[in-house]
This record gives structure tokens, C-alpha cells and sequence, in this order.
């Protein structure tokens, strides 16, 4: 899985010396493993260059997952649309551990837009998107994870104590949204809301991310976030 999972991370195909650097493998074994999955279909081989890269058939399981999920794959003409109205990147994004993931993708008009790629890993508690999908979490569970935080991660939440931080989540489930900054470099801004099931408990995010260059978190607030949770209100019925 760690092999498959560089691809994300390097969306350039890669040799079996690049497959054993990132992977801390030896050469040998890194061969032994891309032979394995490059003779089950699961990589495909660069004639020219001898590289490997993703093959078919392994995107045909991503979409077996997509399939599994109804609900993520009817939100997706809602992302579209929302991705026209405001002409800014739009995501679904879910939950996996303490980190959020990119599962659907539109990306951004602009030449200046937010790159989230599908497959795209950010830490939970400090994405706008994870503060949603958390904010009924219990304060205990939020402390823990807070606690495992790296202390460049832990950075993002400047000077706040930790009642300050698990505020963060208090305030996401009172408003049923949240918005954090700088998360995508110094002039990103991000605002998600929750997407629930039939018990209202969230399941996944819409989220919408921009530049301040072209909206501050007020412009946000009021030109984008009411369409997004519209989009989020229609996905989760």
C-alpha cells in the first residue's frame, strides 16, 4: 500500500530507485513488490523510460469505492455546480483517523486557485473540514488528538491554550461551519460544512477554498457560505 500511496505524493511516474528512497525500502524488496503489483495489473510500465506509474485498473477500484458510497458520488453534479457559481476550488472531503482526505474535487477557475488534489491528507483538527466532521466529537477524544500533534501542526493554532482550541470545535457544531486561514499557504481561506446522515451526525464536508486576494473571510461569509450550505443541506437529504 505504501508503494500505491507515493503516487499520490508524486504524481510523476517512478523508477524502482525513486520507489525505495521514498519508501525506505531496500532496492530488492522494492523490486519484488512493484514486480507484484505491476504483473496484477495495478501498475502500468513506462516503455521508454522504465518507470511505473498507476495503471487503470487500479483507478477502476477507486471508482468500486465511489460506488459504495451513494451519497459522495449524487453530491457530485452539487459540487459542480457550486464550483460555477463561485468560480473557487470545492471539495468533498471525509474523515479518516485524524486526518482529512480529498475525495471529490473541482478545482478552481482561477489561475490563482486552491490545488487539492483527490487523495489530498491534511491533520484534522486544523482544516476547516475536520473541525466540522469533529464537532460533535467529544472533548476528551479532541484533547487526545490534540495532545499527538506535531509541534509544527500544533503551530497552526498560534498562541491558543487548549480550551481555546477544543472552543474551536464548540463554536463549528453551534454554527454549523467553520473557517480557517493560511492552511493552503500565507493568503488561503476555507470554510466547510457538514454533510449529515439521517441522524445528523457528519459524515463528510463541502468545503470551498480561495485567496484573500479575492475574498476576505467577511466577503466568505457572506457570498459563499450560503451557497455552500445549501449545497451541503441538498447532499444530505
Amino acid at each position: 500500500m505504501r508503494i500505491l500511496e507515493l503516487f499520490n505524493e508524486h504524481p510523476s511516474a517512478l523508477s524502482i530507485g525513486d520507489i525505495a528512497q521514498h519508501t525506505g525500502m531496500g532496492r530488492s524488496a522494492a523490486q519484488r513488490f512493484v514486480y507484484t503489483l505491476h504483473r496484477l495489473g495495478y501498475l502500468g510500465k513506462d516503455r521508454e523510460s522504465k518507470k511505473y506509474l498507476p495503471s487503470l485498473k487500479l483507478l477502476g477500484l477507486v471508482r468500486g469505492i465511489h460506488r459504495h458510497h451513494p451519497q459522495r458520488e449524487l453530491a457530485y453534479p452539487l459540487l459542480e455546480k457550486l464550483a460555477k457559481e463561485t468560480r473557487e476550488t470545492v471539495s468533498w472531503v471525509e474523515l479518516d483517523g485524524d486526518e482529512v482526505v480529498v475525495l471529490l474535487n473541482i478545482p478552481g477557475a482561477h489561475v490563482t486557485a486552491i490545488n487539492l488534489p483527490v487523495g489530498s491528507r491534511f491533520p484534522a483538527l486544523t482544516s476547516s473540514s475536520g473541525q466540522v466532521l469533529l464537532s460533535q466529537a467529544p472533548q476528551a477524544q479532541l484533547a487526545k488528538m490534540l495532545d499527538a500533534l506535531s509541534p509544527a501542526v500544533r503551530a497552526r493554532f498560534g498562541t491558543r491554550s487548549r480550551s481555546e482550541v477544543l472552543s474551536i470545535f464548540r463554536k463549528a457544531a453551534e454554527d454549523g461551519h467553520s473557517f480557517t486561514e493560511k492552511n493552503f499557504g500565507d493568503d488561503g481561506v476555507s470554510v466547510s460544512v457538514p454533510v449529515t446522515d439521517f441522524s445528523g451526525r457528519p459524515i463528510a464536508a463541502l468545503n470551498v477554498s480561495t485567496v484573500r486576494s479575492r475574498y476576505d473571510i467577511a466577503q466568505v461569509r457572506e457570498l459563499i457560505l450560503p451557497r455552500l450550505e445549501l449545497a451541503a443541506r441538498e447532499a444530505s437529504t
